[in-house]
This record gives C-alpha cells, structure tokens and sequence, in this order.
C-alpha cells in the first residue's frame, strides 16, 4: 500500500464540507460517495441545478477532477484536473469557486 499525504476520511471531509458554500449558489449536494480502486483509493461527491450536473472526484494521491455538464444537452461545460500535495492547497478553492459558478450558470462557462 502506498503512503500518501491525503487520506480518504480527509477528502470526504472536505467535500462534506463544501456543503456550506452550495446553499447560496443554489446547487443541490446529492451525496459523497467512495471509489476504492487499488492502492489509490478516491471519493467523489454530485452535485446538481436546475441548469448543471457536477462531480468532484478526489484521490488520496492528490489528484482532483472538477466536471460540469450542461443539463440541456449533456455538454462538458467544465472539466479541470488539480494535482495538490494537501487539501489546504489555495488553488482549490479557487477552482471550487469556478465550479459553483459554471454549475449555476453553465451557458456562460467556455472549456
């Protein structure tokens, strides 16, 4: 088994933990939910509007993948990959913040 910084109970931590940021965005937490695969074990979490359908997916190696699909006709609107050593990393919550916004309003977001 690999060593890794980021350990699981951290990522769905945080993503629990964004909870608070969707309320005034408008954009429904449908849940986080874990992926196990091999030795680089993940979580992610959906999110949706009326408009988006999100996901984040986290990996206990660092690696973060932001994905927004437009509703009306299933388009990839957003799709962003991090690499972080440590959830605390800034670069995260600004891609957080593009998240939320391209879900709320996912005809004005340019891949």
């Amino acid at each position: 088994m690999n060593d890794y910084a980021i350990s699981l109970d951290e990522i769905v931590s945080w993503l629990s933990a964004k909870k608070q940021s969707l309320d005034s965005a408008g954009v429904l937490h449908a849940g986080v939910h874990h992926a196990r695969v091999s030795n680089n074990p993940s979580a992610f979490a959906d999110y949706d509007t009326d408009i988006g359908i999100g996901r984040i997916s986290a990996w206990v190696s660092g690696e973060i993948d932001f994905h927004v699909l437009r509703r009306s006709d299933g388009k990839n609107v957003m799709m962003e990959h991090l690499d972080v050593e440590s959830l605390a990393d800034p670069m995260l919550d600004h891609v957080f913040e593009k998240f939320l916004q391209t879900m709320a309003n996912p005809d004005k977001a340019a891949i």
